[in-house]
């Protein structure tokens, strides 16, 4: 056998021993740490399985076409059957390229945001990061130079412990593969929370709450901006309005849920 050909059989048993290893291990990880779906909290999934279980996939409120090729707002009753801007866009568009968002806040998966930005319940990460990253993969399949994720104060921080979407786009930007900052944009003054605030009040409340810090990285680049929930998009419309100013050259906004005031009435109760 000649030294090539010894080589390549070389290769191809390590190889051969990586793979078996590989599903060793995942094979202890099921039997030592199996998971429960996300979604109906009944069904044990192997690692391969993901977090969702499929029924519960597609149970799912995805947001999907026709929706606002701007803010990414599906049109849940119109007839039309393509993407188009909306009123809101159309009479003033965002400071953002583009938004879109994985599934309507409701059921399970409202439900799973809620624990984990309100309860602390931070192994549901995962389970969340893998909506986004199918949504990245079916809808934004574009090149982005860094993931940023929407900041909070630090006195916010201090209370909170963490940063649900900084954990979220932590793990976006490791199943994607992309670059992630948490040292571009910062949350220089204290707002209040926006829950239970007006549109108007939303907008005043966060009106020059950030401020960017590096304008050079930022200047001439695409920054795909991570938070958790899309509301009213005040906040990731400040958050945008300052990248912008620093000079990015395009800001695109995902988030897991969007809050629709004709939510799918079946899942209000979930």
């Amino acid at each position: 056998m000649g030294q090539a050909q010894w080589s390549h059989s070389r290769l191809e048993l390590l190889g051969r021993v990586s793979q078996s290893l590989n599903r060793m291990g995942h094979s202890l990880l099921d039997l030592l740490f199996p998971r429960r779906c996300a979604g109906c909290l009944n069904i044990w999934l192997s690692t391969r399985q993901g977090f969702w279980c499929e029924q519960c996939l597609e149970q799912l409120p995805w947001i999907k076409s026709p929706l606002c090729a701007r803010c990414g707002r599906p049109f849940l009753k119109s007839s039309f059957p393509f993407d188009h801007w909306c009123g809101e866009c159309l009479l003033k568009a965002p400071p953002f390229t583009s938004a879109r968002s994985a599934v309507q806040h409701c059921g399970p998966a409202r439900d799973r945001v809620n624990q984990l930005k309100f309860g602390a319940k931070l192994y549901w990460v995962p389970a969340l990061t893998e909506l986004l990253v199918k949504t990245v993969k079916a809808d934004l399949q574009l090149p982005v130079d860094y993931i940023v994720s929407v900041p909070l104060h630090n006195r916010r921080l201090r209370q909170r412990g963490f940063n649900q979407a900084a954990l979220i786009a932590k793990a976006l930007g490791r199943s994607i593969r992309s670059s992630v900052r948490s040292d571009i944009l910062i949350r220089g003054e204290w707002t209040q929370p926006q829950t239970r605030l007006s549109r108007q009040e939303r907008l005043h409340n966060v009106k020059n709450a950030f401020r960017v810090t590096k304008p050079a990285d930022v200047s001439g680049c695409r920054v795909l901006l991570v938070d958790d929930v899309f509301t009213t998009g005040s906040t990731v419309s400040e958050c945008s309005k300052m990248l912008k100013k620093a000079g990015a050259e395009e800001v695109h906004v995902l988030t897991i849920t969007r809050a629709l005031p004709e939510m799918n009435k079946g899942w209000e109760n979930t």
